[in-house]
């Protein structure tokens, strides 16, 4: 099978993750990496069993995670709210990660700052000021329902794809989990998160930024496409 950024091989208990992009193929050790210190920090992450780098198929040998994606789970009202108490325990053991990989990753508050010079945008200038009083943890950047793995009862079985985790503002995985699950699991995530309503305060910042950045990207002038910090360009 074929996702955007991996072929991936099924053996039995195995999963053999072939990256299709040359950057991923780059750094492969670097995506290993970053699987494994997510999974030593308490994280539900398939273990990384080998890296292999050479030849002409750089590739990852994972261990298979259990369950299935939650996009392909039809889950009861009962199993909706037990993700949604799981989904709030795996944020809350991620907010205490204030530490990550040295891998030369701009600061998320540098970032934004960038995206704010170059576009000039009212939005992106609140979502620069927010990121830099914003106090940073583990965020895995891709909470959608194609990555995590659950239960028929809806528990939280395994996260995969960990490739672009970084120090970030939660708010960021917050936002995607809310849009990406049930109305009833948001309720019971939001219930066991003592600071649900900041959380979305901050996403609704970051989000009204996706119409600016939606046209960087297209331009191929986004800050995130290298993870390097360019020099402002004329703005948009």
């Amino acid at each position: 099978m074929r996702t955007n950024r991996n072929r991936i091989e099924i053996e039995d208990r195995l999963i053999r993750r072939y990256p299709l992009q040359s950057r991923d193929q780059r750094d492969l050790r670097l995506i290993a990496d970053r699987h494994e210190t997510a999974r030593r920090a308490g994280l539900p992450v398939p273990a990384v069993l080998a890296v292999h780098t050479g030849g002409v198929s750089p590739h990852l040998v994972m261990e298979r995670a259990g369950g299935t994606p939650l996009m392909e789970t039809r889950l009861d009202e009962t199993g909706q709210v037990r993700l949604g108490a799981d989904l709030a325990g795996l944020l809350a053991t991620m907010r205490r990660v204030r530490s990550w990989l040295d891998d030369h990753t701009p600061a998320w508050s540098t970032l934004w700052s960038v995206l704010a010079d170059v576009t000039d945008s009212p939005e992106c200038v609140l979502a620069a000021e927010t990121a830099s009083a914003t106090r940073t943890c583990l965020v895995h950047g891709d909470l959608s329902a194609g990555n995590l793995m659950v239960s028929g009862d809806g528990i939280l079985l395994a996260v995969i794809d960990w490739d672009g985790a970084a120090l970030a503002d939660p708010a960021m995985d917050w936002a995607a989990l809310s849009a990406n699950c049930s109305a009833a699991t948001v309720a019971a995530m939001r219930a066991n998160t003592p600071d649900a309503d900041e959380l979305d305060r901050r996403a609704a910042i970051y989000l009204d930024t996706w119409p600016v950045q939606h046209d960087l990207w297209a331009a191929g002038r986004h800050p995130w496409l290298s993870g390097d910090v360019p020099v402002a360009e004329p703005r948009l």
